[in-house]
């Protein structure tokens, strides 16, 4: 997850927008990954029309580091 992180923080807007579009963050995170939960959480996102690329980005990254960081 850490690798995502770091890609996804350097993609430019457009490229990020285009695959937000087309589901596939949250279907890399079901398939790939085999995490529903998540992947649910982020699909939700990705259908939130309201979002601007970088919100979307913002928030599928905190839901991403949430879900994967063990508390303290």
């Amino acid at each position: 997850m850490k690798m995502f992180a770091q890609l996804a923080e350097g993609v430019d807007e457009d490229t990020w927008a285009h695959h937000l579009r087309q589901g596939d963050y949250s279907r890399w995170l079901r398939d790939a990954v085999k995490d529903t939960g998540i992947a649910e959480e982020v699909a939700k996102i990705e259908k939130n029309p309201q979002l601007k690329p970088s919100e979307s980005r913002t928030q599928i990254l905190d839901a991403i580091r949430k879900h994967y960081t063990a508390p303290a």
